[in-house]
């Protein structure tokens, strides 16, 4: 039996009734407890978070002894681990961007906040933290590793004669007779010129460095080939650096077969429902993806149309998104209710989530009879662009997926979709790619594409935006999954 978490919150705030506020809402989370301390100037903020365990700083950025964003930029300075959510009473979409760009987690607009919302608001705060810091950790620790991993090194002369001095010469292994004085052809037995060994010395002897990937003797080697120079700048010969990498390789084709299964999972090709257009994606970030999508045929010859996102991406959150899209197929099969197929998965998926993971998910139901959907959501918003130009917000019904066994997840009322609307849902790695200046896409940027776009098959306006995202941050790799479906109501 899983017991509450503890959240340890610093709030700094100089209003008191705001303050006796907020401690209100935290009380009435059951999802957690939270142990409230409050601070009333920045002064007394900063040594608090100094001197004590915090989880959590909840910040107003107007305090008798700071103004603005300074006030977020120097408690991410005193204590640059701890998560920090900015609560203000000025809805500002560039104050907020601004925020996130000096160390803030979220933006929280005062008048807008409840329980739930400020509570959501802290438990994806702390874990983008976590998420954040253990890539940070991980990056150090690769670089680390390069500087100190040992490589196999060797020289040869233009003659392409190994030379000293030189270690074990391709991972010649130990007790056989040292390579030095030897030529690569009696080497490696051959005298053909393009043997990949061969050619890349002698492209070095040229004065061209080359850089191969060879297999030898059981292993599979990344060899890289400089010319050797002398003071002069004069060619005198070679010089090799070759690293093992069999387990790399290894790991990267188990990767790639566990993408292929992945990809198998997701749906081929979008149903084919009278007066509707239905596209759907995932963009995986590395080799498999922890988004999902899906298209569950259902009762009454209506489908379900599924996003979800789970924390992280790789392997692991594959694996348990692969999980959850076979309780939802289970599930849908027998209830109409989306609500009701969101619970019951969620109380399977429970028992094997990590404490640290969730995921949120939208799962509408569309009936192409009366061209209506009914939707729930853990979490997880959706649009709808209806053709007169206006969107609404999908707001979410329930908490995510993984927080609480028996959470309660509503399925919303009817919604009537008249020719030209689109139902949208996008996960959140479309509207939080960003620049190398920390510049957001941003969700207003997206629903304008589609908007601007609504006229072209679903699939393609999915497409051509995950295009232009990446043109957006200037590179095709982006940093987390990007997914999204589109149901269009057709004329």
């Amino acid at each position: 039996m899983s017991t509450k978490p503890c959240i340890r919150v610093l709030l700094v705030e100089d209003s008191r009734s705001d303050a006796e506020l907020f401690g209100i809402y935290l009380e009435q989370v059951r999802s957690a407890d939270y142990l409230v301390v409050v601070a009333e100037t920045l002064a007394e903020g900063l040594a608090l978070v100094r001197s004590r365990p915090i989880d959590i700083v909840l910040a107003d950025l107007n305090l008798p002894d700071s103004f603005g964003i300074d006030t977020c930029r120097k408690l991410h300075q005193a204590a640059p681990s701890v998560p920090i959510i900015v609560l203000t009473g000025l809805d500002d979409e560039e104050k907020s961007l601004e925020a996130m760009q000096v160390g803030a987690q979220d933006y929280l607009v005062k008048g807008e906040i409840d329980g739930n919302v400020l509570s959501r608001a802290i438990r994806y705060s702390i874990e983008r933290q976590r998420v954040g810091d253990l890539q940070r950790q991980s990056d150090d620790r690769m670089r680390l590793i390069t500087e100190q991993l040992p490589a196999v090194l060797w020289t040869t002369d233009t003659d392409l004669r190994i030379t000293p001095p030189s270690t074990e010469f391709l991972l010649n292994e130990g007790g056989s007779e040292s390579p030095v004085g030897k030529s690569l052809s009696d080497f490696f037995e051959t005298d053909d010129p393009d043997f990949p060994p061969i050619s890349a010395h002698q492209s070095a002897v040229d004065g061209i460095a080359v850089s191969i990937e060879f297999f030898w003797r059981g292993r599979t080697l990344s060899i890289h080939v400089e010319p050797l120079r002398d003071a002069g700048f004069n060619i005198i010969g070679t010089i090799g650096v070759s690293l093992d990498v069999s387990t790399q390789k290894r790991m990267q084709d188990e990767l790639n077969a566990a993408r292929h299964v992945q990809q198998a999972l997701f749906p081929r090709q979008a149903p084919n429902v009278p007066g509707f257009d239905i596209g759907g994606a995932v963009y995986a970030a590395e080799e498999t993806a922890g988004d999902y999508f899906d298209f569950i045929p259902m009762e009454d010859a209506c489908w379900g149309t599924v996003v979800g996102d789970v924390t992280g991406h790789g392997l692991g959150p594959a694996l348990l998104m692969a999980e959850l899209r076979a309780y939802l197929r289970a599930v849908a099969s027998t209830r109409p209710h989306s609500g009701e197929i969101l619970m019951l998965s969620n109380r399977f998926l429970s028992g094997d989530l990590e404490e640290h993971r969730f995921v949120t998910l939208f799962f509408a139901r569309v009936d192409p009879k009366d061209r209506s959907f009914t939707y729930a959501s853990a979490g997880h918003n959706g649009y709808l662009l209806k053709a007169n130009g206006n969107v609404e917000t999908l707001k979410s019904t329930g908490l995510p997926l993984g927080l609480i066994p028996d959470t309660i997840i509503n399925t919303s009322f009817r919604v009537a979709l008249e020719p030209g609307d689109m139902l949208f849902v996008p996960t959140d790695g479309i509207q939080e790619a960003h620049t190398a200046t920390n510049e957001l896409f941003g969700l207003n940027r997206t629903l304008q594409f589609v908007q601007d776009h609504r006229d072209l098959p679903a699939k393609q306006i999915i497409d051509d935006l995950r295009t232009t995202v990446c043109e957006f941050v200037g590179k095709r790799d982006i940093s987390d999954d990007m997914s999204a479906i589109i149901v269009r109501c057709l004329e």
